[in-house]
């Protein structure tokens, strides 16, 4: 049998929290949440474009290890996904080809449930239906958890159309059991930055990948989450270097502008085919022989900030005993290690991450409320407190919760990426402003 794979290994710090020094009890038990944020009223202008048309592009990047680009048409009310590169296969049972190259288009309204107030609402659209240009990709739209793009001025965050992932292995080795993912977290940027002496610099990096195969043949974790939370240098030719001394989990062959001129960089392996793989967040991989994943870097524009959004596009192929498997998908965020101030993360917040969950943050003082944006009653759901001595290293907040469970938050201007809970099951959030 011919294993030409590619993947696995770790380097760098994969831990995902800190316990803070303080562990209050949260607004979500005490009631004492902020009613400031998510419920604040603001003219729709301050929030989004009045009007959406297909002149302005989002370029990002999904929690399935995609890179595309979305238009809205708010007066028609439809939407196009343009999936550049993808690591989702077009139809389930197999897993090659994927939608890379493949435009779902479809309609979309404002949220059948709508926001609390109608300047969020008018920021909120609901994808009802999808189409894909090649008639067979999968695109799924649940309507008990329809996908639903949040918008704002220069960023668009929430989930897009979801899939079904199942495979069923060749002579019993490498099966995957099928799962449905009901929708993809995704966040993009209507402007890019695309001279990269303008983005070196060292960042705190924190991410989260999910791996169907497990990394092994028999015995594999299907669906195992991966996390980083390090630091890493980016230079002005492209290449990175590790806090940690080891090699970077952001970057293979020095980054370098994408051809087409798609707004982002890529990066492949780390020396050519036959030698080390795309670098990469989980421990176990099947044997590296042919890399094959590569990553994809937007670097959004934002209040004058630049928000760098990594993408892992993991990649599987399978043709009799010619196997080639390294995928390994998701998103990791990249901030400043800049000490964050209590001050800077005051406002609301809105986003998806991989529970699936549309999410309100309402940020006061060193506690945020978590609320569901479709619930009228504005009654938090969760919540968590911050701890900005930042005693781990500058930029990281420590964060914990009411049950203990404790996390890390990183930030940078209008963004915030929270990774939290224990290795075997975290979660992450990305959320974007939506208000102050």
């Amino acid at each position: 049998m011919t294993l030409a794979a590619c993947g696995g290994g770790g380097d760098g710090d994969s831990s995902s929290s800190a316990t803070p020094a303080a562990a209050a009890q949260q607004c979500a038990t005490v009631g004492n949440c902020p009613t400031s944020g998510a419920t604040e009223n603001q003219p729709v202008a301050s929030l989004c474009p009045s009007t959406l048309d297909y002149g302005t592009t989002y370029t990002g990047g999904s929690g399935a290890g995609e890179f595309l680009k979305m238009q809205f048409d708010s007066t028609r009310g439809t939407y196009q996904i343009t999936i550049i590169e993808s690591a989702v296969p077009k139809a389930p049972g197999s897993v090659s080809p994927t939608r890379a190259g493949v435009t779902l288009t479809g309609t979309m309204t404002h949220p059948t449930r709508p926001l609390p107030t109608a300047a969020q609402n008018n920021c909120a659209y609901e994808l009802k239906t999808v189409t894909a240009s090649d008639g067979a990709s999968q695109a799924i739209i649940d309507p008990a958890n329809p996908p639903i793009i949040f918008i704002g001025n220069g960023v668009a965050g929430g989930g897009i159309p979801g899939a079904t992932i199942q495979y069923g292995g060749l002579l019993g080795l490498g099966k995957i059991p099928q799962r449905t993912f009901p929708m993809y977290p995704v966040l993009a940027f209507a402007q890019t930055e695309t001279d990269f002496s303008k983005i070196a610099g060292t960042y705190n990096l924190l991410g989260y990948h999910l791996v169907p195969s497990g990394g092994k043949l028999t015995g594999a974790t299907n669906y195992a989450p991966a996390t980083a939370n390090t630091v890493e240098t980016l230079n002005a030719d492209g290449s990175c270097a590790s806090a940690s001394g080891g090699s970077c989990l952001s970057t293979g062959q020095p980054w370098h502008l994408r051809g087409g001129n798609d707004g982002a960089f890529g990066s492949d392996n780390d020396g050519g085919a036959g030698s080390k793989p795309y670098p990469h967040f989980y421990a176990n991989a099947l044997a590296p022989a042919n890399a094959c994943a590569r990553g994809v870097l937007v670097v959004g524009k934002l209040e004058g900030k630049q928000v760098p959004l990594l993408v892992r596009v993991g990649s599987a192929y399978i043709n009799g005993l010619d196997i080639r498997v390294d995928d390994e998908s998701g998103l990791a965020l990249m901030t400043p290690t800049t000490t964050v101030t209590q001050a800077s993360m005051q406002g609301s917040y809105i986003g998806s991450g991989s529970d699936f969950k549309y999410l309100s943050s309402a940020v006061q003082n060193n506690l945020v409320a978590l609320i569901d944006p479709q619930d009228p009653s504005l009654k938090p759901v969760s919540g968590f407190q911050m701890d900005f001595t930042q005693a781990t290293r500058p930029g990281v907040v420590t964060t914990v919760d009411n049950s203990g469970i404790t996390g890390s938050v990183i930030t940078t201007g209008p963004v915030y990426a929270h990774l939290f809970g224990p290795a075997a099951d975290p979660t992450f959030r990305v959320s974007a402003l939506a208000s102050r």
